[in-house]
């Protein structure tokens, strides 16, 4: 008979948590991401002047856009009071409905900003109640959207013809630009 080679039999126990090196690594990093995004979300619920109106400029010529293709004619409303801000469209029936697509849905301004005044051509200068600019398939309504967050103010002058925004961040009163 062969005797067999027996193996030494240990009672090591395999380790059933995280070493303490292992935890404060976790910690920190964890500490270095925390301190990299904070700052970025504690201005994400405030009114940022610039955030707020690069939207309205991303709005704006969505909104050119999507005249041009679809042949339709939209409205962006605005709620000086409140600050709200829609998209309408016209309907066979000759009214104005509101549009339900998520990406243009009902918003409002955050709660430091709001709208001076919204100059059109069609309306003049509205500072109360609510105003619009029209978007049709061959141009939009020249406008001056005044936005304002304390005593900082800026224009959004649109475009007629193209859609596009320029964004001034001071008042700019329609007669300087009307070139």
């Amino acid at each position: 008979m062969q005797a067999r080679a027996r193996l030494p039999r240990t009672d090591r126990k395999i380790p059933a948590g995280f070493t303490l090196l292992e935890l404060l690594l976790v910690i920190v990093i964890l500490g270095v991401t925390a301190a990299l995004i904070l700052p970025r979300l504690s201005s994400f619920g405030t009114g940022d002047l610039k955030w707020t109106s690069r939207h309205f400029a991303g709005l704006i010529q969505h909104l050119a856009q999507e005249s041009s293709k679809t042949k339709k004619i939209y409205r962006l409303y605005y709620n000086l009071e409140n600050g709200a801000y829609w998209v309408a469209a016209l309907k066979e029936n000759g009214e104005f409905a509101e549009v339900t697509d998520p990406f243009i849905a009902r918003r409002v301004l955050p709660r430091e900003i709001s709208f001076e005044d919204v100059v059109t051509a069609q309306q003049g200068k509205v500072d109360h109640g609510e105003a619009f600019t029209q978007f049709f398939p061959i141009g939009v309504e020249k406008s001056w959207i005044h936005l304002k967050q304390g005593s900082r103010k800026w224009t959004l002058v649109i475009n007629p013809l193209t859609g596009r925004v320029k964004v001034f961040d001071e008042y700019i009163d329609q007669t300087t630009t009307m070139g």
